[in-house]
């Protein structure tokens, strides 16, 4: 196992992609389990904490840390897909590496997240990532099926559905396996009704920790609760993904949006023909592609001058079947006095697919001289229901501030990204940041959403949690935290512990 103290590597491992900066005190790269084990007894012992990381595109600063940043990179073993169309994959498997091996048998990994060239499992995990595919798949949580991972005593532990027979005799045993199923059953049982009311109904939520997905009619799954947990009750070493058949043929439908008033209708109505993929981009993304990537606008014209557009895909065994669902959508959409645009050309397609799934990275790589693009408000969800009204009073609150930004999200699940471009060499910069997360987390709760959908909560939403979910909540967060990481050497600060003076302090300044 390599542990480095360099400081060029330390600093290496002090960003992510969230506007956070914070160095580790050294660098471990374990290449087996049995060092991973190593490393945990070690933190127990010197009173240090493991992050652990694999790609570092994390938005919310969640790898990032003062202790032992842990480099899952060396343990990314791919296993064989079996007949169920599972696939085992190390902690630290890129996804990349998974659609290798499932793309030839004509497999997905359905998540299917924006970043997914340089995204990893453990990372997806960590998060409950989605992508442009969950509005059908459903997002990471929905396509795992059993986790492996390594608890606060350097022991492996496998985890996955159990009947209600099967909890018992996980309940009955008297290890530190069994303290955690009597535990966790005994503190769902109590808390049950407050857990009940305690959630967002909205398709996707990633704050806190999931209390309210651990059962499932008859079903009991502990694995559950590490998909979204963001490395801090333990650490993947393994995963079995549960794989998903591609699709014969699509068809792709493009609605110009005026206003925001037209948005939700059009997108419940896009709903109920039951796409595969339901996004958007607004203006200011589309003229970045202009300049970034021209062919791919020129391809996506129909956007240009549009103050958003909603584009939905409908698949279909072959392409009969994917144009009546398309055919469909459009004549209702119709009805409403929409304009429908029906993209025959695939190339077409794919221009409107990477214009949204580029939206971040574009503004990253090609940063204004006087300005940084920030991820800190990019993972609000609100019900569909509720977006027309949210989004206009999003856009007076930020009208307050001299900021661009842009619009783009997985809009079919309620989820937007708004990315503000901000001058961070103004001295005031950070606290207007900080301002700004909280007015808008706020409005969000006011709708009843979530303010983290699939980025997690890290070091930016972590202080948020009482605002969003109350102080019995967040003192249940901490019971869980408690009871599988004692002493606290699990990413420390996530989830529970953060503050906002500790996300206040270590915002990156300056523009570069």
């Amino acid at each position: 196992m390599r542990l480095s103290t360099d400081l060029s590597q330390r600093q290496r491992f002090s960003r992510d992609a969230s506007i956070f900066e914070v160095l580790p005190e050294a660098v471990a790269q374990p290449t087996t389990p049995e060092e991973l084990s190593e490393l945990v007894h070690f933190a127990r012992e010197h009173g240090t904490s493991l992050t652990p990381r694999n790609g570092g595109t994390c938005m919310s600063g969640g790898p990032l840390t003062e202790g032992i940043v842990v480099d899952m990179s060396q343990l990314n073993a791919v296993g064989e897909v079996d007949e169920h169309n599972r696939l085992w994959v190390g902690g630290g498997t890129m996804q990349t590496q998974v659609e290798a091996v499932a793309h030839p048998k004509r497999l997905f990994f359905a998540p299917y997240t924006s970043s997914r060239d340089i995204c990893g499992i453990g990372g997806m995990i960590g998060n409950n990532a989605s992508g442009e595919q969950s509005v059908r798949y459903g997002p990471t949580s929905r396509n795992v099926a059993r986790l492996r991972v390594m608890l606060s005593d350097g022991h492996t532990y496998e985890f996955g559905p159990l009947t209600r027979e099967e909890l018992a005799c996980k309940v009955a045993q008297s290890d530190f396996e069994g303290s955690i199923y009597r535990r966790m059953s005994t503190l769902l049982e109590q808390n049950a009704d407050r857990i009940h009311h305690a959630y967002p109904h909205v398709p996707k939520n990633t704050a806190g920790y999931a209390l309210d997905e651990l059962w499932e009619g008859e079903v009991f799954n502990l694995a559950r609760l590490f998909i979204g947990a963001q490395g801090t009750l333990g650490i993947v070493t393994q995963a079995q993904l549960k794989l998903t058949p591609m699709v014969g043929a699509s068809r792709m439908i493009v609605v110009p949006i005026a206003g925001l008033s037209e948005l939700a209708v059009t997108v419940q109505t896009m709903l109920s023909c039951k796409p595969q993929t339901c996004e958007t981009f607004d203006h200011h993304t589309y003229e970045l592609a202009e300049q970034y990537h021209p062919e791919d606008a020129k391809r996506a014209q129909s956007a240009r001058g549009k103050h958003l557009v909603v584009f939905a895909v409908y698949a279909g065994a072959d392409q009969v079947q994917a144009d009546v669902q398309a055919g469909r959508a459009k004549v209702l959409l119709e009805r409403l006095g929409r304009e429908v645009l029906w993209v025959d050309d695939q190339a077409a397609q794919e221009s409107f697919l990477l214009i949204r799934r580029k939206s971040f990275r574009m503004l990253l790589e090609h940063p204004q001289p006087t300005k940084r693009a920030l991820a800190f408000l990019e993972d609000t969800i609100v019900p569909i229901a509720h977006y027309g009204p949210y989004l206009a009073a999003l856009e007076e609150i930020l009208a307050e501030y001299d900021m661009t930004y842009t619009y783009a999200g997985h809009i079919g699940d309620g989820s937007i990204r708004l990315v503000p471009l901000v001058d961070m060499d103004d001295p005031a910069a950070p606290e207007r940041v900080m301002e700004l997360e909280r007015r808008v987390n706020d409005l969000v709760f006011a709708f009843g959403g979530s303010m983290s959908v699939d980025h997690g909560d890290g070091i930016i939403r972590t202080p948020y949690l009482e605002r969003m979910y109350g102080a019995e909540m967040v003192a249940l967060f901490a019971e869980v935290k408690a009871l599988f990481d004692p002493q606290n050497i699990f990413n420390p600060g996530k989830k529970v512990g953060g503050t906002l003076d500790y996300a206040l302090q270590h915002i990156r300044r300056g523009n570069r």
